[in-house]
């Protein structure tokens, strides 16, 4: 797992909130970007929400329930989950830097071309705020 490298204001929690799965997606994807001069770190969380409790998904590239990366600065990583088995339901918890040049999007996307699938998509300035 990776250090909080340059992370001085600390971090906050957002949440897409609960989205309904398209029967063509395949994976939930997390774009990131630090448009800054530090290297910054983000957190991922998947859940799969169908049975009404809390399912963790394992998320890549760490292949854990919670998946940190560090983003060099002026450089982009992504992160996913293959949600290709909830039934219903899902959410993405991302806890990233309290900084308005680090920016996030998620996008429920198919298999192979990641492709972004209408209604699966939640921009930075939708996602909501649930911590810090």
């Amino acid at each position: 797992m990776a250090t909080m490298a340059g992370n001085r204001k600390g971090t906050v929690v957002y949440t897409t909130g609960i989205l309904r799965k398209s029967p063509r997606t395949r994976y939930a994807l997390v774009d990131a970007v630090n448009l800054g001069q530090a290297s910054r770190n983000i957190t991922v969380q998947v859940i799969d929400w169908s049975s009404g409790s809390p399912v963790p998904l394992k998320v890549v590239p760490c292949n854990n329930r919670k998946c940190t990366q560090t983003v060099g600065p002026n450089k982009s990583v992504f992160l996913y989950a293959d949600v290709s088995k909830v039934q219903f339901k899902y959410e993405v918890r991302i806890h990233q830097p309290v900084n308005c040049r680090f920016v996030t999007n998620v996008f429920g996307v198919t298999q192979m071309t990641f492709k972004p699938l209408e209604g699966g998509t939640v921009l930075q300035h939708d996602l909501v705020r649930i911590g810090k």
